[in-house]
Order: structure tokens, then sequence, then C-alpha cells
């Protein structure tokens, strides 16, 4: 007796997912180790963009591209943030370091927080019983790496929810962006949120599209502008995702 088609089709995606995470954990054993004693960021950096590369080709995900990648000047980059892939796939996007923000909670993981140090990454933390002084420090040190010649990364809507759609921004990146006055360049992700959605673990077969949008220059430094700033941003990448 032949088994119905769905059902074939489900044992397909189940041994996809298997062989992801037998390509992540191959390539993160190597991947890993290296990292940490890698002596340069540029170094570490190449390594890690070039196994990201690697495991989208391991596992036939198609990888597409649009708009002008990289600024030439100090920016801040804003995406929406579907699933945990999106961070890497906005890694492969940058051929040179940029600053990436990530949770304070990551970087008290074992295994995660240690690697996102050694790639440059800097940590916010959100959670409840943290004052205004912590933030604000946070603040000055991203303000640093945007006049120190680099760019930040930012996920503006927060963490990660399994409901569809774009969720209300955060000021953050929009209060950083408005101090030092460098454009804030939005970026849509499509696709990961079908290969892993948030509270998934088995990945996917799936096609990814990465378009990043014109800059968007601050109109005054203070914090109306900002939310300007956010509101002008979160309508670009609405506009963004719909284009795809």
């Amino acid at each position: 007796m032949t088994a119905p088609r769905s059902q074939f089709d489900g044992g397909l995606v189940t041994l996809y997912g298997i062989a992801c995470w037998a390509v992540f954990c191959l390539l993160g054993t190597f991947l890993w180790p290296a990292v940490m004693v890698l002596p340069r960021l540029s170094w570490r950096w190449s390594l890690a963009r070039a196994m990201g590369r690697l495991a989208c080709g391991c596992l036939a995900i198609d990888f597409e591209t649009r708009g002008v990648l990289v600024a030439p000047e100090p920016s801040v980059y804003v995406a929406n943030h579907a699933s945990f892939l999106d961070a890497c796939v906005l890694f492969v996007m940058f051929p040179t370091p940029v600053v990436f923000v990530a949770g304070g909670v990551l970087s008290r993981q074992r295994i995660v927080g240690p690697f996102l140090r050694r790639i440059g990454a800097v940590f916010v933390t959100t959670e409840v019983g943290h004052g205004r002084s912590n933030v604000e420090e946070a603040l000055s040190k991203m303000e640093k790496v945007l006049r120190s010649g680099r760019s930040l990364v930012f996920f503006p809507e927060g963490g990660l929810e399994r409901e569809p759609g774009l969720r209300r921004f955060h000021l953050g990146a929009f209060v950083v962006a408005v101090a030092t006055g460098c454009p804030v360049i939005p970026v849509g992700i499509i696709g990961t949120r079908e290969i892993l959605p948030a509270g998934r673990r088995m990945l996917r077969p799936g096609a990814l599209c990465l378009t990043v949008g014109q800059p968007i220059r601050p109109n005054g430094s203070d914090r109306k502008a900002a939310r300007q700033l956010a509101n002008l941003a979160r309508a670009a990448i609405e506009g963004l995702l719909t284009e795809s």
C-alpha cells in the first residue's frame, strides 16, 4: 500500500531538517574553536561568513540579494526579525566586519555568547530591573562604534514572535542615528520565517531574499526626530517586504 503524498513529503521535510542540523554541527565543530583562537577580527569574520555561504550551498538554500549591500560610510542597518536565521542572513551580506547589536540574554549563553563577542557584537540589556543608566551606557557605546567608522546592525522589533507581520520598532537604533547623524539603511529579509519560524527547531526547505533599501537621513537630533526616523524606516521595510 502506497503512503499518501502528504505523509511522504512530511518524511522528506523531517529528513531535510535532520540534515540541516548535521551540517550545522559539522561546520560548527570547526568554526567555533577557530573563531575563539584566530587573532584578527577580519580573519574570524571572513571564516564565519564563508561557513555561512557553505551551509546555504550544502542545504540547497537559494540566496538572492538586491540593492546596494554595503554603504560607503558608517550606517545604522535595521532589518525585520522573523527567525533565528535572520542574523545569519545579514552576517553573510557584509564582506567586512560590522557590529551586531544583540540582546543581553545571549551574552550569558555558553556557546553563542563567546562566539558573538569574538565577531565584535555588542549586547544591550533590556530586562526589567535594569535602570536608565544601563540604557544610556549602551547607547553611548553604540555611538562610539559609529564614530569610529564602523556600522551597526539592529533588529528594532526586539525579540522573536510567532505571529507574522512587522511589529512596532524600539527607538534605540534611531536615537543613535540622530545623535551621530549617520544614515539608517532599511533591510527586508524574506524566507527565514518559512525555513525556521520562531518556536520551531527543524528547518524546512526554502529560499532567501535580502533586499537593501535607500539610506534615510536623520532630520533633527532629538527624540522626535528619532521617532520620525523609526516610522520612516518601518514603512520602508514594509515596502521592501511587499516588493519582494
